[in-house]
């Protein structure tokens, strides 16, 4: 089972600027990241960034990155131009995590692979309980998945299928490089926009995805001031 991990990082987060390069104990936030998705079975682990300060990071942590256009609306398109640098197959299978998910766990990252090779998936993502707090929070992406581990729906409103079935979705894929390259060729759909849900352009072109829940400890995406010192705070408490 062969997967490369892509880590899309870009210096111009709104919320939180300079996002990848904060410290969280002694280390920056990608270098959180990088260091738990080389504890996975990938073949190669690469930050895509269009930053050179990132790029800079990367190199005094001797970690590989690819540098990307920065004119790129989303990450996937920033995870497609990086499969046409690396020169990547069709058939590959590339793993995007996330670049503020410092406590990502490396099991995850094997286990969404071999999900998709168990069912031969053009595309797979993660999910986890919702937290009493999070059931009303529309930031949080809700999603429903039916039997045989396909996802139903996407939403950011708990009211929009069956609530008792609905989990928290976390944004980390896989794909297939093939599907990907069609994927950030398509107009963006209805849903897509009015949800503000990228993974909705795979669901209304009548595509499948499968979800596969999360067997990790901790998902903290770091996206204000708050979640930045929440991991702080967590990191010092791990060890």
């Amino acid at each position: 089972m062969k997967f490369r991990v892509i880590i899309p990082a870009r210096l111009g987060s709104t919320r939180l600027p300079n996002k990848p390069l904060k410290e969280i104990e002694g280390k920056t936030l990608i270098q959180r990241v990088v260091e738990q998705a080389k504890k996975s079975n990938a073949e190669s682990v690469h930050v895509a960034t269009d930053s050179k300060e990132i790029e800079n990071h990367c190199k005094q942590l001797d970690v590989e990155s690819l540098m990307t256009n920065s004119n790129h609306q989303t990450g996937s398109d920033r995870l497609a131009e990086s499969c046409n640098i690396l020169e990547l197959n069709d058939d590959e299978l590339v793993i995007n995590v996330q670049g503020d998910e410092p406590f990502i766990d490396p099991n995850d990252i094997d286990n969404l692979a071999n999900l998709a090779y168990l069912k031969q998936a053009n595309m797979v993502t993660l999910f986890s309980k919702l937290t009493k707090q999070e059931i009303l929070d529309h930031n949080v992406v809700k999603i429903w998945i039916d039997l045989d581990d396909l996802v139903n729906d996407f939403s950011r409103d708990i009211n929009h299928l069956n609530p008792k079935h609905a989990k928290k979705h976390i944004g980390i894929y896989g794909y297939t490089v093939h599907f990907l390259r069609s994927f950030v060729s398509w107009k963006q759909s209805k849903n897509e926009i009015r949800r503000n849900l990228e993974q909705m352009r795979v669901m209304d072109n009548g595509e499948k995805i499968y979800a596969l829940e999360s067997c990790g400890k901790f998902h903290l995406g770091v996206d204000t001031e708050a979640d930045l010192q929440e991991a702080r705070r967590l990191a010092k408490l791990i060890g």
